[in-house]
């Protein structure tokens, strides 16, 4: 008898009556409670309205659930392990065979006379395995749980690519709001390059200022390429996960990049305690039943130990000549039974029986670890979620009020009241304000994207 215990609870166990006597299975690690989680907001915007316009993410999603090809080698070896299981299950049942046989012999008799002799046969073999200790049982028992690993492991892979994907998304439109934030930067700084430079001409500015405000505007420029670099690595990403073949970075992407959102807490909705997140995560199920089909290869392997006991039946019919056949007198039948033991095997068997049980042993010890890794990742974006609302709140702060610093310099150096200098340093920590501003909120979006991944949340559009 094999027990069966949940995913999150043990692996599979087998009786000391009927196979070897295992240690437990994986202990459910999971705490009564996360220690951290993020103030909660019902009035706020949920993950799809607050970055990205829902069509487009869900554009991206489907792409890459329809054309990656990890996921499609995860289907396909989805499929190899269902054969697998149905060929195993198929084992525990006696096998059927049809024969059919014709010979012709020359032969001498008892007078030296050589004649010719014909013979022709048909018959029906019945084969199977008494299953003594259970190996046959074990055996399919574990192709069907490598099937259902092999299922998980697929959804575990949708799950993680499509977050993938959808941050990657993140990041493309982060680098394309500071690259429009760059260039904008440029028309302003240009004209104030203008500026100074009719002033050094009408008398009123000097040459150090006219060259502050050249270095100002080459220094921003200088950021451009990297930006645009840094968005056609992160779209040539992106293209292989949907995958497609990394298109021309020189051709503009056909779909308009959306606006940053404006900092403000996000609603998470009811979110799963820990019990729940590992029940829901699928890579913590998958580690869970390996470690039950390593359970079931160290019975395989304890009941190879013991004597097998076959029986194998027989039916036919043989006669000289063909219009002879199924007839009564030409019938011919039998049934044995057959038992063997390889009881001398100098520790083979035993060897591969420590050799089961050590994986055993391995596979619950990774499916603990998939607990932790998992809880850790909950806690963690949890954590980055939290902190992120807050430096976008007081990051936005910080960038209005130096759009505010700017503009009264820019009015103060009109009126001849401040020099050039402190204009340029205005704008300068304008610039640099709106550009930290647009990577806490591209972060903040990530750090979103991270809590639904980490509670395996459905990350499509609704």
């Amino acid at each position: 008898m094999l027990i069966r215990l949940t995913p999150l609870a043990a692996a599979a166990l087998l009786a000391a009556c009927a196979g070897p006597a295992l240690p437990p299975g994986p202990q459910n690690l999971a705490p009564e409670k996360f220690a951290q989680t993020p103030a909660a907001n019902p009035g706020a915007a949920t993950m799809t309205t607050a970055f990205v316009d829902s069509a487009q993410l869900q554009r991206i999603v489907d792409e890459v659930l329809a054309n990656n090809r990890d996921l499609r080698a995860a289907a396909a070896r989805l499929k190899q392990a269902q054969a697998l299981a149905d060929s195993a299950g198929a084992q525990r049942l006696p096998t059927v065979g049809l024969g059919a046989n014709a010979s012709r012999q020359r032969a001498a008799n008892d007078l030296g006379q050589f004649n010719n002799f014909n013979s022709y046969g048909v018959n029906a073999t019945a084969r199977w395995e008494v299953d003594l200790w259970g190996r046959a049982s074990a055996t399919a028992q574990a192709a069907g749980y490598d099937a259902e690993s092999a299922a998980l492991d697929r959804d575990a892979a949708q799950l993680s690519l499509a977050g993938t994907a959808l941050n990657l998304q993140t990041q493309l439109i982060g680098l394309g709001q500071r690259l429009k934030l760059a260039k904008e930067a440029l028309v302003v700084q240009n004209q104030l390059l203008d500026l100074v430079k009719a002033r050094v001409g009408a008398g009123r500015g000097t040459a150090v200022d006219q060259a502050r405000a050249e270095a100002l505007v080459a220094q921003t420029s200088a950021s451009v390429p990297a930006l645009r670099n840094a968005a056609c690595l992160t779209r040539l990403q992106l293209d292989v996960l949907r995958g497609q073949a990394p298109a021309d970075c020189d051709k503009a992407d056909s779909d308009p990049l959306p606006a940053m959102p404006e900092p403000r807490l996000v609603s998470l909705g009811t979110l799963p305690d820990p019990a729940g997140l590992l029940a829901a995560r699928p890579d913590v199920k998958a580690a869970a039943v390996r470690a039950q089909a390593a359970a079931a290869r160290a019975h395989v392997a304890w009941a190879a130990r013991w004597p097998s006991l076959g029986l194998t039946g027989q039916i036919g019919w043989s006669a000289a000549s063909t219009s002879n056949l199924f007839k009564s007198a030409t019938e011919i039948h039998s049934i044995a039974g057959a038992l063997n033991w390889n009881f001398l095997d100098f520790g083979a068997r035993k060897a591969e029986e420590t050799a089961a049980r050590a994986g055993f042993d391995a596979a619950v010890a990774a499916a603990e670890q998939a607990q932790l890794i998992a809880l850790q990742d909950a806690q963690g974006s949890l954590s980055t979620l939290r902190e992120t609302e807050l430096q976008a709140a007081a990051q936005a702060t910080a960038a209005e009020a130096t759009t505010r610093a700017r503009d009264l310099a820019l009015k103060r150096y009109e009126a001849g009241v401040s020099d050039f200098y402190a204009l340029l340093s205005a704008e300068q920590d304008r610039l640099t304000a709106q550009d930290a501003l647009v990577q806490v909120q591209t972060g903040r979006a990530s750090a979103l994207l991270a809590v639904h991944k980490a509670f395996a949340a459905k990350l499509t559009a609704q």
